[in-house]
């Protein structure tokens, strides 16, 4: 007798507000906004999506890193068998930002995270923790996509950092130079002195290439 297709959690799926629980072994996707979890057949977009754009309106434009937080903050609620606070979800997704900041900081393609890191994870946790360990490690995000997304995350929150702590300071100092890489091309480097927390910090404002001369008035047109 033929089966369904048996149908499983995307990663991509959080952005239309659904997260993913495991009801006595079956995987069933439930919603971050008002918590009803559904039938494993319905494990799919359009379905999601349409419980969205019906009964919850006013969230179909919010972004995924909204609907992230609110899937932490749900399972964090929740209580496990224990009595204890649920907090893995939480641990899993810093942990996905600990491995894209790896990754990013040693220059390695994203698909790194899913075909080398995790598979060494795993022999490593199995071995000297044990399987059960593996189970909740394995819910780890760590797609190229997912990759990407937390790196540019962190990206445009040192930018915001930076911008809020050169705003406060009561003075700060620009300096302009010109430098080239292994490929023979100008790149106009800025970096900024400003105040914070009574100290003097030093950070990169900006690197961008030059695409024709370094000439004073050509560095202001292109920064």
């Amino acid at each position: 007798m033929a089966t369904g297709k048996v149908q499983t959690y995307l990663d991509s799926y959080i952005e239309v507000g659904f997260t993913s629980i495991n009801d006595h072994g079956v995987e069933k996707p439930q919603c971050v906004i008002c918590g009803e979890v559904f039938a494993a057949s319905s494990m799919k977009r359009n379905i999601l999506q349409r419980h969205l754009n019906l009964k919850h309106p006013a969230f179909s434009n919010r972004s995924k890193d909204y609907f992230e937080r609110k899937a932490v903050a749900m399972k964090a609620s929740h209580l496990d068998q224990t009595g204890h606070v649920q907090q893995i979800q939480e641990k899993l997704l810093e942990a996905s930002f600990h491995v894209a900041y790896r990754i990013a900081k040693a220059k390695k393609p994203h698909t790194i995270a899913k075909n080398l890191i995790m598979p060494c994870t795993k022999d490593i946790v199995r071995l000297l923790i044990g399987e059960d360990a593996v189970k909740k490690i394995s819910g780890l995000p760590v797609s190229d996509n997912t990759i990407q997304r937390r790196i540019q995350a962190m990206s445009e929150n040192i930018e915001t950092q930076l911008v809020t702590q050169m705003t406060q300071s009561p003075m700060l100092a620009i300096a302009l130079d010109e430098s080239t890489d292994v490929a023979s091309l100008s790149q106009l480097v800025v970096w900024v002195r400003y105040i914070h927390d009574d100290d003097f910090k030093d950070d990169l404002m900006l690197c961008k290439p030059l695409e024709l001369t370094t000439k004073g008035g050509r560095c202001v047109q292109n920064g």
